[in-house]
């Protein structure tokens, strides 16, 4: 009678190319070949760990086979996250130069901003854009303007509702002369 480690040896001169080729067609792609090579010798790792005799007589082939497969698969999902990863921080370095009607809309976004804080008070314009542009907090913002930090609060609150409903009012605009024309 052959020891484990003789009948590990034929088997995995046996079915070690037919393992490799399954996984080269399951993982695809460039560089599939290493891989596969790699996996296959891994699954072979594994039973060699767990022992052919641990197995029901027969059983092992199949057993090496879903191993593999695992293994593949497990790949094939470590491949897809670099690939999206990958995607994100192309896009994050990729430079974005503006076509001719974003520039323009983005100018005019800025007018309607500009004209729109021009109708507010003084007090809540100073305070939004202290808080804004320069970053201040409600404390640093009082001590500019002179105020309790909770009329900051309520000035910045009136200020923001304030645009948010002008800023509705001219997006609702051009449907509703559309509508009426």
């Amino acid at each position: 009678m052959a020891s484990e480690e003789d009948e590990f040896a034929i088997m995995f001169h046996e079915f070690y190319p037919s393992l490799c080729r399954f996984l080269e067609c399951l993982l695809g792609g460039r560089g599939a070949v290493g891989i596969a090579q790699e996996i296959a010798q891994d699954s072979f790792l594994q039973l060699h760990h767990k022992g052919l005799r641990s197995l029901p007589e027969g059983e092992a082939r199949f057993w090496l086979y879903r191993v593999a497969r695992n293994f593949a698969l497990n790949e094939l999902n470590k491949r897809s996250t670099r690939q999206r990863l990958f995607g994100r921080v192309v896009d994050v370095f990729r430079v974005h130069v503006p076509t001719p009607e974003e520039e323009f809309e983005m100018a005019e976004r800025k007018g309607l901003v500009a004209d729109m804080l021009k109708t507010l008070p003084e007090q809540q314009r100073a305070a939004l854009l202290l808080r804004e542009q320069e970053e201040l907090s409600y404390v640093e913002i009082a001590q500019v303007l002179g105020v309790s930090e909770s009329k900051v609060k309520v000035d910045l609150f009136r200020a923001r509702t304030a645009l948010r409903e002008r800023w509705g009012k001219r997006q609702h605009a051009p449907a509703r002369e559309k509508a009426a024309g």
